[in-house]
């Protein structure tokens, strides 16, 4: 029997939004279990994988729950680019598990275990809850001004998620931490009424985007470019390479251009997309 789950990607760390807020996007991740013996299949853009850094893959061996059965996944979401490829491969793993056993399906169980593994709530509980999420002792979903969307450009530089944690400082000012709960507080109210001076000043991170900015060449000028085109803010997807902006439904094509185009004049070419809120997060089917 074939077991089927779809989990989309995310964006996380949103401006001052930083290891506590994520939004799913229209990009997916599905994986399969279908009967009969073989290695494991990947495509799109995790063509070339090898199962011994499949996520999934791991943890279905753990769980000892593949056995008859060959892995199929297939991803539209971007590897080392801030958009939740590791968060949406764990709450995957689990929901696959789950499926598998025939449990009753229980996201917040699927949620928990997925955080436990991969570690960035931000981006695992869009993944698994879809829509915008708050990280707080529970994931809450919060609101998403329906005016609003995300304006994203992909490049094609990579960075990775422990070079960008490790360049963090351990501690910060108590001025920074205050003026960063302001900011938090703002874009939270900001983004859910589609107030453009909230979501500026909280899209304004004070803790990890002055630091990890100069991981990616061209963010001065990209910014830069996305506000002249009509952006409310612009901040680093995730932990990079991404860069997404927020701004209305009608200008997001012409922000994700321009994000693309600053990025390309400082030799970092990329490719420019655009995403409402994927209010859907992990469904599965047999």
């Amino acid at each position: 029997m074939t077991a089927r789950v779809s989990v989309p990607g995310s964006t996380s760390n949103l401006g001052s939004g930083f290891d506590f807020l994520g939004i799913a996007i229209d990009l997916r991740l599905t994986a399969e279990l279908v009967d009969g013996e073989g290695s494991p299949e990947y495509s799109g853009t995790l063509e070339g994988m090898t199962s011994e850094h499949d996520l999934i893959y791991r943890v279905l061996q753990t769980a000892e729950v593949s056995d008859g059965a060959r892995l199929k996944v297939h991803s539209e979401i971007p590897i080392s680019r801030g958009l939740g490829s590791s968060g949406a491969a764990a709450v995957a793993a689990y929901a696959l598990v789950t499926a598998k056993k025939g449990d009753t399906f229980d996201v917040d169980l699927v949620f928990e275990l997925a955080r436990q593994i991969e570690g960035h709530p931000d981006n695992v509980g869009p993944s698994a809850y879809g829509g915008a999420v708050l990280s707080a002792s529970r994931p809450t979903r919060m609101q998403f001004s329906k005016d609003l969307a995300l304006a994203f450009a992909i490049p094609d530089q990579a960075v990775r998620t422990d070079d960008a944690r490790r360049i963090l400082p351990s501690t910060v000012p108590r001025e920074t931490a205050v003026d960063q709960a302001s900011r938090a507080a703002a874009l939270v109210r900001g983004l859910a009424n589609g107030d453009q001076g909230l979501i500026a000043y909280g899209m304004q991170d004070r803790l990890a985007v002055p630091y990890r900015k100069d991981l990616i060449r061209g963010y001065d000028a990209a910014v830069n470019a996305a506000t002249d085109a009509g952006a409310f803010g612009t901040t680093i997807s995730g932990s990079g390479s991404t860069l997404v902006s927020v701004t209305t439904s009608d200008k997001a094509t012409v922000v994700s251009e321009a994000l693309a185009w600053g990025l390309k004049q400082e030799g970092n070419p990329a490719v420019p997309f655009v995403s409402s809120v994927s209010e859907k997060g992990v469904s599965f089917s047999y």
